[in-house]
């Protein structure tokens, strides 16, 4: 029996994903809607017509600080913006570039360090090859806290590969340095996917821009599904879509504990075998110890799930499905103070999607699912992504009817 996501796309619309998915292609489904109202508060983003690709990341206090791209004279910038009490500050500039890989899924960013500076990764394609994949990861950062300049851009990489290099996880660690997480394809043979497996790769980078602690943490992983990564007191947790040799591509999870990493661990296996990859990454969010885990499935049919951990992600609680009819995935996760996770996902409505959110309570109650905006079903819509904002959810997604990024406070 075909997969519920191949009856929604139909065959020649599968087939494009599978093969194509993380090209920087059109939209392959239909015009986008037109722009909708949403559910709840929605907050201007100082982004110019074109902006993409919004991300959401909460510095030291807490507070959101939100990243986009944006087309530029000299090709395309990273921009971002800092939450002042009920509203976006300016924008700002972390990088430019005339040569960046701009894409629906794989996104550049901005993130804090825990001593204030900020940290931005971009991803320029790789000097002189025209393949699709071939591009690198490249980081940045403040040469001091608050609004200090900017560093030249660093590979993360050494290899040199004209391979693809991206699905960039930065988070924040206890000393200052900065733990970046990415996909690396240096041994698929230098074009496309069709050489040797991608894998997973770490380094810690220093305020002098060195780059340490590097290791591979799988040999072989799903192709071009974003990673995630969250701090925790007893260490990092970095969740990421597995590849067996089978073709089964459920959810994996590593940790670094006491210097070391452990192996990578299923959680909750659904046992989603797919010959191609299905742009679906996890999607991580902590506080202490409590981690919340979201993720798309089609092991056992489509659907959104969750599972919580109370001990840094060593153990994980129960899944819940948090989906109600028709998902499409593309989630998010966001934990509240009161140890309660909110999860974004699509679902499919007619021939447009519906970007929703529902809150799980720490036992595992489902509140109701909370539908926040109408969007494009396909790649136009990108990745929405949330943070906690207090005891609400702030919420953050490309809009194709209105050309640019928008964002909202939803109480969920």
């Amino acid at each position: 029996m075909p997969s519920p996501l191949a009856v929604r796309l139909r065959p020649a619309l599968l087939a494009a994903l599978v093969l194509a998915a993380c090209a920087d292609a059109p939209d392959p489904v239909g015009a986008a809607p037109e722009a909708a109202p949403v559910a709840a508060g929605e907050v201007a983003v100082p982004a110019d017509s074109g902006a993409l690709a919004p991300r959401l990341a909460l510095d030291g206090a807490g507070r959101p600080l939100l990243s986009w791209v944006e087309p530029a004279d000299s090709g395309h910038a990273l921009r971002y913006a800092r939450w002042d009490v009920d509203h976006w500050t300016d924008a700002r500039t972390a990088a430019e570039g005339t040569d960046w890989f701009v894409n629906w899924a794989d996104t550049p960013g901005v993130m804090e360090t825990a001593d204030g500076r900020l940290v931005a990764h971009t991803l320029p394609r790789h000097p002189g090859d025209d393949s699709p994949y071939a591009y690198d990861a490249a980081v940045r950062q403040m040469t001091a806290a608050g609004w200090g300049g900017w560093t030249e851009p660093r590979l993360l990489h050494d290899d040199g590969r004209a391979a693809e290099h991206g699905f960039v996880s930065a988070v924040a660690l206890p000393d200052g340095r900065t733990g970046l997480v990415w996909l690396d394809g240096r041994n698929q043979g230098g074009h496309g996917h069709g050489g040797g497996a991608m894998t997973l790769r770490y380094a810690a980078l220093d305020v002098s821009g060195a780059l340490a602690d590097e290791a591979e943490l799988d040999t072989r992983t799903c192709d071009c599904c974003p990673t995630a990564a969250a701090a925790t007191p007893s260490g990092l947790v970095v969740a990421y879509r597995d590849r067996s040799a089978a073709e089964v591509r459920d959810i994996a999870v590593v940790r670094l504990v006491d210097g070391a990493w452990t192996d990578p661990t299923i959680p909750h296996p659904d046992g989603w075998t797919i010959a191609g990859c299905p742009v679906n990454g996890p999607a991580l969010a902590s506080r202490g110890d409590r981690v919340a885990l979201a993720w798309y499935s089609e092991g056992d049919g489509a659907r959104v799930q969750l599972a919580a951990s109370e001990d840094g992600g060593a153990t994980w609680g129960e899944r819940v499905r948090i989906d109600g009819e028709s998902p499409i995935g593309r989630v998010g996760v966001a934990l509240m103070p009161d140890g309660s996770a909110v999860v974004s996902w699509l679902a499919t409505v007619g021939d447009a999607a519906e970007l929703r959110l529902r809150r799980v309570a720490a036992d595992g109650t489902r509140g109701e699912s909370v539908p926040v905006a109408t969007v494009a079903a396909g790649r136009s819509s990108g990745m929405p992504h949330v943070v906690a904002l207090g005891g609400q959810a702030l919420v953050a997604w490309t809009d194709p009817a209105t050309a640019t990024v928008r964002t909202a406070v939803v109480d969920v």
